[in-house]
């Protein structure tokens, strides 16, 4: 039998029904464009948003001016969500990697029902867990895997969240997304296209080869690809874990720079 979701936000459509329905009558459609911001670092959360379709970026600016991507967001999650329960400003900004569509509710009214509804408070921090595990995953694979590895996994990553071959993925993007410069971008990209696993023109990146890349990827892309709605998992980096036993860790600890 064929059942029909509550929404297609997969946080929403796992409440219960009465807790789904508290939220209901607030929520509003919203279309998600490319380049728009959602968000502004340091700035008061007005609406918390649960995409439908799409990809935010949730972005951090460094001192010197570097913008680097930290999180990236699509159906399965939140945007604003624990901040706009606290009435707390935003630490990162989000800005909409692939145009798609969503639901919004004003903070007023989401910070109301959150204050009495134990699932959606439950809901929320299970998925700022879940983000949290990601994170922690990305640092590791930031200081064990190569770059072109780590370019791979997110093109793969950003495929499957945007459910398209094609996307709008410029230099500078790509760079964000990997915190790294732009000129290594230029190299990895020139290299991937000429194996014929990407082809790439004026900012417009179309996935060839998807087997390539994955064999291209490192060990990270296991963990982007958890069935929907499945519990966050912890599962260190093998190679960082390998390489730098826990010992050894310790030790550096004691030894002055």
């Amino acid at each position: 039998m064929v059942t029909s979701r509550q929404s297609p936000n997969d946080l929403l459509a796992a409440l219960p029904s009465a807790e789904f329905d508290l939220l209901r009558p607030y929520l509003r459609p919203m279309v998600l464009d490319f380049g728009q911001v959602l968000i502004e670092a340091g700035a008061p959360i007005r609406q918390v948003i649960f995409p439908h379709s799409g990809i935010v970026s949730t972005l951090a600016r460094l001192q010197r001016g570097e913008t680097i991507e930290v999180g990236v967001i699509g159906r399965d999650s939140v945007v604003g969500g624990v901040a706009g329960w606290f009435g707390e400003p935003s630490s990162t900004a989000a800005v909409v990697r692939f145009s798609g569509a969503a639901s919004a509710i004003e903070v007023s009214h989401f910070r109301t029902i959150a204050e009495h509804s134990p699932p959606l408070r439950e809901a929320l921090l299970l998925d700022q867990s879940s983000r949290a595990i990601k994170a922690e995953q990305t640092a590791a694979c930031n200081a064990a895997h190569t770059a072109e590895a780590r370019l791979c996994r997110r093109l793969l990553q950003s495929r499957e969240m945007a459910g398209s071959d094609s996307m709008l993925l410029s230099q500078d993007l790509m760079a964000q997304m990997l915190g790294v410069k732009r000129n290594t971008i230029s190299l990895i990209a020139h290299g991937l296209q000429q194996q014929g696993l990407i082809r790439y023109s004026r900012g417009r990146m179309a996935i060839t080869d998807v087997d390539g890349l994955i064999r291209r990827s490192c060990e990270c892309r296991s963990l982007d690809r958890l069935p929907v709605g499945s519990p966050p998992v912890v599962r260190p980096c093998v190679t960082v874990l390998a390489a730098r036993p826990v010992p050894e860790f310790v030790q550096a600890q004691r030894i002055p720079s």
